[in-house]
This record gives C-alpha cells, structure tokens and sequence, in this order.
C-alpha cells in the first residue's frame, strides 16, 4: 500500500499527478488530483485539447465544464467524460477538487 499526503492551496490551481500506467504496450495512462479555488478557469485563457480521453471524479465543489457546444454545470460525485481531441475549460464556480484520469491510446 502506498499513501499520498496532500497539503491544499486554496488560491491557486493545483494540479499533483500520482502515476502513469502502459497497459500492452498499446495504451498509457495518468492520474492525479487537481485542486481549484473558486472563480479559477482553468486555462484561464483558450481551451485545453488532450491526445486521450479524459475522465474525471468531481470530489467536492462546482464547475462549469465549457465546451465549443455547451456549458454544464457539474459538483460532488458527478463524473465527466471529455473525448480525446474535444477542445474544453473549467471554471471553479466553488473551490473544489477534481481526480482525473487521462487514456491514451498509443499510435502505430
């Protein structure tokens, strides 16, 4: 058993990746904890893209997820499925924490 201790700062975005994993050699991923003062976007300008897909664990707090079609609204206990390649942004409408997972499937 391995134990992460966490210290948060409250003003600032706090991203901590915990691990990657190559799965066959075809896929790789990675997982961590982001942390999220409320009114933080984040990026704060423009959107993020990833290669993978990205999953996520709303842990406490709210956000609104912006994507070019839509914003949602999301708190505690939802989880959020971004497509690799979909352009997105986070805004922290309440501090909060997010465990995230990104799946990249690795090209031939």
């Amino acid at each position: 058993m391995k134990i992460i201790p966490f210290s948060w700062d409250d003003t600032n975005v706090q991203i901590e990746a915990l691990g990657e994993h190559f799965a066959d050699g075809r896929t790789m991923s990675s997982f961590g904890i982001a942390s999220f003062p409320a009114g933080r976007r984040h990026p704060e300008e423009g959107q993020s893209i990833h290669e993978g897909t990205e999953v996520s664990f709303i842990l406490d707090g709210e956000f609104d997820v912006e994507t070019a079609d839509c914003v949602v609204t999301v708190g505690k206990d939802h989880l959020v499925v971004i497509p690799a390649g979909e352009p997105h942004a986070t805004l922290a409408r309440q501090s909060g924490r997010v465990a995230y997972f990104l799946i990249n499937e690795i090209q031939e």
